[in-house]
């Protein structure tokens, strides 16, 4: 990098400047004059060598720092997220590398957090939404058009999980935050993987009392439709689904289950107990409990493995629209590796983090992505009748008693008491 362009980074971006041909304000330094894309691309690129530059002692906390220019009077950044990411700490090293103060509000799922959004009951700059979120944030005006020449790290996003949903009238809406995957979990103490290739697992009677699964709607029947070979796999209408036939199956799947689960403690849970032997769980559950020693090994199903992933989207109104963006970068920077990827085995989608971390794609599975399904956006008025359909086959199921255990130890249902759905 050329001596003029690092003291472009150095300079403060609301330093005494000019504007260019078309009122783009552009800062002066060394007799050349840079505006405010020429500033955030060359911060990318010395953020990326942070190491490198810490290693020899020179002023490594140039970075993204300046970006506090871009915040509103409050100098607070204000995100809508799950908690869980955010280790302890982290928070300081946001504000210590990119000079940006960071407010949590947290959320349990993209569902709750739309209904904060349609509520008004959040004026956060930033929120993390799940695939299936997006496309109804962006058609209810929720969510904001992202700034591609301010985001230069979106350039090295995995391509296949930019999906189409995500743009709008030739607009970007989502920047993807994290990736993750459920594969069949197998403890191996009382399975064989040798026998287990096919999601048909969970709807066989040979596996009665082992099988466990999340209570979702939208996921059983995804999963359920997986295993039976039916297409569309992602229906648009209730006219391409038999909902009898839908619920015959999931009623005999809950009947042989062990258990249903709502959350990722949850299913950890029932694995250690062995009152489920295999179950769609989280990668980062599997990867835990078996760096605990825990008999379990992945199965990445014939039928393809359901992956997730959640994006980084800027509110409607926010006030921090230029901060946001950089916050972002910094994400795909270094943030997201050690919010995530160190602590918790959950990948962000970027070539840098695997890259500069010299970490394996294959350990995520992300070596090959044809073998992933999806979850693709659905109406409201499709989910509801998933849920309605969902709870008549729980109610229909023989044999299980009531024992849902109010602080989330256990989670089973029986007919005549509607459950809550876990929703991602």
């Amino acid at each position: 990098m050329t001596e003029d362009r690092r003291r472009v980074a150095e300079a403060q971006i609301d330093s005494p400047g000019v504007t260019d041909l078309w009122g783009v304000r552009c800062n002066r330094v060394n007799h050349r004059y840079y505006t405010r894309h020429d500033i955030r691309v060359i911060m990318y690129e010395l953020s990326k060598r942070r190491s490198f530059l810490a290693g020899a002692g020179t002023a490594a906390t140039v970075g993204l720092t300046g970006c506090t220019g871009f915040l509103s009077s409050s100098g607070t950044l204000k995100l809508l997220d799950f908690g869980y990411v955010y280790p302890d700490g982290i928070f300081d090293t946001i504000e210590e590398e990119t000079g940006i103060s960071v407010e949590l509000q947290t959320s349990g799922s993209s569902a709750n957090s739309l209904s904060l959004l349609r509520s008004g009951r959040s004026n956060s700059d930033i929120v993390a939404l799940g695939n299936y979120a997006v496309s109804p944030a962006i058609e209810e005006g929720l969510i904001q058009p992202l700034n591609l020449d301010d985001l230069p790290g979106y350039d090295g996003v995995f391509k296949f999980v930019k999906q189409d949903y995500f743009r709008a009238d030739g607009q970007t809406y989502a920047a993807p935050r994290s990736f993750g995957q459920t594969p069949l979990a197998v403890n191996t103490d009382k399975l064989s993987t040798d026998d287990i290739t096919s999601l048909s697992v969970l709807f066989d009677q040979e596996y009665e009392g082992s099988v466990g699964h999340r209570d979702d709607a939208r996921l059983q029947f995804l999963y359920e439709r997986a295993a039976n070979g039916k297409t569309p796999l992602n229906p648009s209408s209730a006219d391409q689904i038999d909902f009898a036939d839908t619920r015959d199956n999931l009623r005999q799947h809950v009947e042989i289950a062990g258990s249903l689960w709502s959350s990722g403690s949850n299913s950890e849970q029932l694995l250690r107990s062995g009152q489920v032997a295999v179950e769609p769980v989280w990668n980062y559950v599997i990867h835990s409990m078996g760096q605990d020693g825990f008999p379990i090994e992945r199965v990445y199903p014939e039928e393809g493995t359901k992956a997730w992933y959640l994006q980084f989207c800027v509110r409607e109104g926010a006030e921090n629209v230029d901060a946001a963006h950089e916050f972002i970068n910094a994400w795909y920077d270094t943030i997201g590796y050690q919010s995530l990827v160190e602590p918790s085995h959950i990948a962000v989608p970027h070539e840098s983090v695997f890259e500069r971390e010299n970490v394996s794609r294959s350990e995520y599975g992300l070596d090959q992505p044809e073998r992933f399904v999806y979850e693709d956006p659905k109406s409201q008025s499709l989910i509801e009748r998933y849920t309605e359909t969902w709870n008549e086959a729980k109610q229909a199921a023989q044999g299980w008693r009531d024992d849902y255990d109010r602080g989330g130890d256990r989670c089973r249902y029986s007919g005549g008491r509607r459950s809550p759905e876990g929703v991602h």
